[in-house]
């Protein structure tokens, strides 16, 4: 009975999200729901266990998250993640138009800039050529995650949180299991490409055409005649970032520490000064946002873990037939799904994972790549807050435009999983 109501702790969360209360709110309900049928006492736990396992996860990753926001804020008012994606797009030119978006958008996020920034940047691109292909604006945020969302983010040296926090947590360099998790990469990446091609055509075979908005002709309007860097230069910050965390394995703060400041003497020119620490500021606080909506759910997970209900779930996760490596990328893709956060889900459950496994001999690299790629399953589900938002800031809505996102970033990674155990069987890693 205590795992009955485990489980519907979760779904009381998923259900909650589901319906748009805010997470810190939605943790806070299950997690009082939780402790009253554990019967626990709530006012204790929530203010111990709950408190306890949001600050720490919060101070754990709080320069990761702040200054990579940072860093994506620069790359935004400078203009450098547009001079890297207009480039790409010119020069695949107009035959391209799908294929140029989403490696533009995939270069973007390996180079460090963030989802969520890579949206604002691509979206003015994007209805620009989407209009002159004439290819429905429905398929606007499919295109962006398949891109900037997918394979770019689980690839071996992604400066990415996904592949950030198991470097964090088990002590792995962020190119952990580089030659599989490559190939897994590529396989992601051709799967991804096929079918957003494939279905953008079928779109068209139905008769859907493109329809400018009045938001899409002020956005046009609003990127009109920007001044911004030469691609040599807006790619410079972004190499170093990627040079420092993977060559010279600076720690993952000092990496984009560094970074950072790079953005800020390459960009020189084109960031508006006047108006800096408004920027900066604003770029904290969305770090800041961020980091505390995924703490409240670790938070949240803590109270599970508290539970006596806790070692029993462990125990049938961890009995799972095969490798460890099968047992881990279910529980964090489940967990993934369940927070509509891939770093949530991650950091409740891969630290549990790395006590338990660990004595058995697993292959951390191994589990590292397997906690990144898993907690790209089922993080994009409807409740997701960056799909809320980029379907808000697209004016697009789940009925027209969820259905590609699906199978792009959950259907596709998970089959991507899938592959990626059977690789570390064949490289011995399993």
């Amino acid at each position: 009975m205590q795992i009955f109501f485990v489980v519907v702790s979760l779904a009381l969360l998923i259900f909650l999200c589901f319906k748009g209360v805010p997470i810190f709110f939605s943790a806070m309900i299950s997690g009082i729901f939780l402790l009253l049928t554990a019967g626990m006492n709530p006012v204790e736990q929530m203010t111990t266990t709950y408190v306890n396992g949001l600050a720490g996860y919060f101070g754990k990753f709080f320069f990761i998250f702040v200054l990579g926001s940072l860093f994506g804020k620069l790359t935004d008012i400078s203009g450098a993640a547009d001079a890297v994606a207009k480039t790409i797009i010119d020069k695949l030119g107009d035959k391209f138009i799908i294929p140029s978006i989403l490696i533009a958008g995939a270069v973007l996020a390996y180079g460090g800039v963030s989802v969520f920034v890579c949206m604002f940047t691509l979206y003015p691109l994007m209805v620009s050529l989407f209009k002159k292909g004439d290819i429905t604006r429905t398929l606007i945020p499919a295109v962006y995650f398949a891109g900037a969302g997918t394979f770019a983010c689980m690839m071996p040296g992604s400066p990415q949180i996904q592949n950030l926090m198991p470097s964090q947590i088990l002590g792995t360099p962020a190119t952990a299991a580089f030659v599989p998790g490559m190939m897994a990469a590529v396989f992601e990446a051709v799967l991804v490409f096929v079918f957003i091609i494939w279905y953008a055509k079928r779109c068209k075979e139905k008769g859907m055409h493109f329809e400018m908005t009045e938001k899409d002709k002020a956005t046009l309007e609003l990127k009109k005649d920007k001044e911004i860097p030469s691609f040599l230069v807006a790619l410079i910050p972004m190499i170093i970032l990627l040079v420092v965390l993977n060559i010279f394995k600076l720690s993952a703060e000092v990496a984009l520490f560094i970074g950072f400041i790079s953005a800020l003497v390459c960009y020189y020119k084109q960031i508006p000064w006047k108006d800096i620490w408004k920027h900066l500021s604003d770029g904290t606080k969305d770090g800041t946002g961020s980091l505390f909506n995924t703490s409240a759910v670790v938070g949240f997970g803590s109270l599970v873990q508290a539970t006596p209900a806790f070692t029993t779930l462990i125990g049938m996760v961890t009995s799972i037939g095969g490798s460890p490596l099968i047992a881990s990328g279910l529980a964090v893709t489940i967990l993934a799904g369940v927070c509509g956060s891939g770093s949530g889900g991650m950091g409740i459950v891969l630290p549990v994972l790395k006590d338990y496994f660990v004595p058995m001999g697993v292959n951390l690299e191994a589990l590292h790549r397997v906690s990144t790629i898993a907690s790209l399953g089922l993080d994009s589900l409807p409740h997701n807050g960056l799909v809320v938002s980029v379907l808000n800031v697209t004016e697009n809505d789940h009925k027209h435009s969820y259905f590609p996102v699906f199978i792009s970033t959950c259907v596709i990674p998970l089959l991507t999983l899938v592959f990626m155990i059977i690789l570390f069987y064949a490289f011995g890693m399993a």
